[in-house]
């Protein structure tokens, strides 16, 4: 009893770090703030937000997006708490996502904590204040409920329909849901040669049962079937756009955070390929098919963080016991007490320091001084450069500030924002044609009787424009203001 208590606590000390390690962070990345703008306006109008309202290129334009329960809490959080208050949301809703995948794994809880944690670490690459949080929660209970089923413990089935209302409504990935469902019946189904025939010796029925009902639990949303159809409309922007896009390409592994992904990878091949049985198809269809999305685009890593964790752990627990057997019994274990005290010493430092990076971060300046240094937001001086001369006309603005101009700066409607399910190639193609000076770039400004333009430094437009005649009003160390006179 005195071992399992031990375990016990180590498991919650596995999640208190992810919970103070993930509300440490700045949640908000650059497409919070649109969500949060469509919080605020559905609960400023008490209705939904059913078209565009925030630019100028698609004003009125039909926008089924799904997401608008957590766009409207984000907000509430926001307005309680600030970026501190959305960190701290971000925390709870991570850590809660890990304690449901800690459900699933096998093996010691040794073995379980130091999953959790390296799952933890590839997932937090976006571990982020927005309703793609809620995909990741959602994927690790169908984990959890799936792999009791799998190994006949529980049977939670009848949970998977209501939480797929909950999930279609909270972000447009329900997909994912009914394809871990589809990928467990594939896996269970097991197909035996009798004889010259191929005779299915099991079926699991009620997986199979269960997909047109997860269908239909998808539906019952504000926006009906038509949700459905919302990831293909997000994957269907032209690659030209996805090339300049971070979270769109694949991982770059040259970046430190990056690197954990990897790490979780060669040890879940390790511990698969020293393992004696045979893989279970199911296994090899959670390792491949999450690895295929991680590593075709950095935006499906999170889920390699909650998959591949179960493969490793059921891979890896025949290898601890026979180590735990094997291990020098001549060690003297430390004395309870002692070790009781231990833990709750470094449960003690760890949670003080945690909650003190916590504390810091929960200030709005804070966060947004981290922030503006990562260019994730537009530079406080030209906001106020912009509010304070208001010039005139329409504005050409960044695509990665596109979300923050429009919760910041709601006085300019936008060409251009995160949502690329909305503005597809047509708009997306033309602000890469204006901000990579590609042929036919100054008829786009002039179709769209555009004088005002805020740019990082960085893109080609920023130095042709001053080739092109515009008078350069505000530059700092990342954005450039360009204005034209209204008769130019």
């Amino acid at each position: 009893m005195k071992r399992l208590h031990f375990s016990v606590e180590l498991t919650h000390l596995a999640l208190l770090g992810i919970f103070l390690l993930s509300a440490a962070r700045v949640s908000p990345d650059p497409d919070t703030w649109w969500h949060l703008n469509a919080g605020k306006w559905m609960v400023e109008h008490g209705e939904l937000l059913r078209v565009d309202q925030f630019s100028y290129t698609r004003l009125g334009e039909a926008y089924s997006a799904p997401g608008w329960p957590v766009q409207i809490l984000l907000y509430l959080a926001y307005q309680v708490g600030g970026i501190g208050g959305l960190n701290l949301l971000t925390g709870l809703v991570f850590t809660l996502t890990f304690y449901f995948a800690g459900k699933a794994l096998s093996g010691n809880e040794l073995l379980k904590a130091s999953a959790l944690i390296l799952g933890a670490a590839v997932s937090s690459l976006h571990a982020s204040a927005r309703p793609a949080l809620l995909t990741l929660l959602f994927s690790a209970i169908f984990l959890w409920v799936l792999e009791d089923y799998r190994w006949g413990r529980t049977n939670r089935l009848k949970l998977l329909p209501l939480l797929m209302v909950a999930w279609a409504n909270s972000h447009g990935l329900a997909a994912i849901g009914f394809g871990l469902v589809g990928l467990y019946a594939l896996g269970m189904t097991k197909v035996e040669k009798r004889g010259a025939r191929l005779v299915i010796a099991n079926l699991p029925k009620n997986l199979y049962i269960l997909i047109p009902w997860l269908l239909l639990a998808a539906c019952i949303n504000p926006y009906g079937p038509a949700l459905l159809l919302y990831p293909l409309q997000a994957a269907s922007v032209h690659w030209e756009a996805a090339q300049h896009i971070q979270e769109w390409q694949s991982p770059d592994f040259h970046r430190s955070f990056v690197q954990p992904f990897i790490w979780l990878l060669l040890l879940t091949l390790a511990m698969v390929g020293a393992n004696r049985k045979r893989l279970a198809l199911t296994d090899f269809l959670l390792t491949a098919s999450f690895a295929y999305l991680g590593l075709y685009s950095a935006r499906n890593v999170a889920l390699f963080g909650l998959a591949a964790p179960v493969v490793l752990t059921r891979s890896a627990a025949p290898l601890a016991e026979a180590w735990a057997r094997l291990s020098p019994k001549r060690v003297t274990a430390p004395k309870p007490l002692f070790r009781r005290v231990l833990i709750y010493l470094v449960l003690g430092a760890l949670t003080l320091g945690g909650l003190a990076r916590v504390v810091q971060m929960l200030p709005n300046q804070a966060n947004l001084v981290e922030l503006e240094k990562a260019g994730m937001i537009a530079p406080v001086g030209a906001l106020e450069y912009l509010k304070a001369e208001q010039p005139a006309g329409r504005m050409f603005n960044s695509y990665n500030w596109g979300g923050y101009l429009q919760w910041a700066l709601p006085e300019y409607p936008l060409f251009v924002d995160g949502r690329a399910d909305l503005f597809q190639d047509k708009i997306i193609g033309q602000w890469f044609q204006v901000a990579l000076v590609q042929k036919g770039w100054q008829e786009v400004l002039d179709r769209w009787d555009i004088h005002v333009v805020l740019i990082e430094r960085t893109w080609p437009a920023a130095e042709a424009l001053k080739l092109a005649g515009w008078k350069l009003v505000y530059q700092d160390g990342f954005a450039v203001i360009y204005t034209r006179d209204a008769d130019d």
